[in-house]
């Protein structure tokens, strides 16, 4: 067996992991998706064992691709401290970056940590809040670029456009709205702009509504929903089985797609700004 585990061919195996996807690691890899797929054949046949198997709509470690990851990420971490430390280009000084509970967290932190390992000498700072809280953050300078969320028609020409994505009414399976009562509403809080546009297709069909639940984070949302609360909004990247698309709803009040973008705080972003905005846009693009 050949006893090299080549850098490249580690990262690969890496980031399908942390993507669940050859589509989305190539992408981030700045490779093919057929190159992404020869090197983690080759690393499997190296190995004679599989490293990577699917579940549901992902790709995921098998129990010797995690035992490998173990030690993988070890080495890509001090590979790129190496590189780090003779790299004659320093970035320096600290970025505040704003995100909601929309962007996957742990893809995330992963980005974030391979940032830092690469940029020793700049301290990243994350905030996760609501989006309203972030665009004013990013006006009041409180932070440098934020990940938000806003309806399409919303977005502006300084955001970079990551992903859509189809909003739903959602119901715990088998609620039905009462003719003759309130819909009782689950929201995100009084600023989130999900509770907004739900009362509007509420009180334009004159459905008398009224909020039952106020919870900042998905999972209290969908929890609440799942527990038959009421109704609410969420995005299609947060269904899950707890949940079910209100049909009735759907077909009375459609609702409109939302945009995942990246927003800079100031029009000429300094190196140290661009340089993660790359990162996040290379990783999180969805085409």
């Amino acid at each position: 067996m050949n006893q090299r585990l080549p850098i490249d061919v580690l990262r690969a195996l890496q980031t399908v992991v942390e993507t669940g996807s050859v589509t989305r690691a190539a992408e981030r890899l700045n490779l093919s998706q057929s190159a992404v797929s020869w090197k983690i054949k080759r690393l499997e046949k190296q190995l004679e064992r599989p490293l990577i198997q699917r579940e549901g709509q992902r790709l995921v470690a098998s129990d010797d691709g995690a035992q490998l990851l173990v030690h993988a990420r070890r080495i890509i971490e001090a590979h790129d401290a190496a590189l780090a430390h003779f790299n004659p280009v320093q970035l320096q000084g600290s970025i505040r970056l704003g995100a909601t509970e929309q962007v996957p967290m742990a893809e995330l932190s992963n980005l974030l940590g391979q940032f830092s390992r690469q940029h020793r000498q700049l301290d990243v700072r994350i905030v996760v809040e609501q989006s309203h809280v972030l665009r004013q953050a990013l006006v009041d300078r409180e932070l440098d670029l934020a990940l938000h969320q806003d309806f399409i028609p919303r977005i502006e020409t300084r955001d970079h456009l990551l992903w859509t994505e189809q909003v739903h009414w959602c119901a715990r399976p088998g609620w039905q709205a009462a003719p003759d009562e309130s819909v009782r509403l689950i929201t995100f809080g009084p600023g989130c702009f999900y509770r907004q546009l739900a009362q509007e297709r509420l009180s334009a069909l004159g459905i008398r509504w009224q909020v039952v639940v106020e919870c900042g984070s998905v999972e209290g949302v969908v929890s609440a929903i799942a527990a038959g609360l009421g109704i609410g909004l969420l995005s299609s990247d947060h269904l899950d089985k707890r949940v079910e698309v209100y049909r009735p709803f759907e077909q009375q009040m459609p609702l409109p797609e939302v945009a995942n973008v990246l927003r800079f705080a100031e029009d000429s972003p300094e190196p140290r700004l661009q340089a993660l905005q790359q990162l996040l846009v290379q990783a999180l693009h969805r085409g």
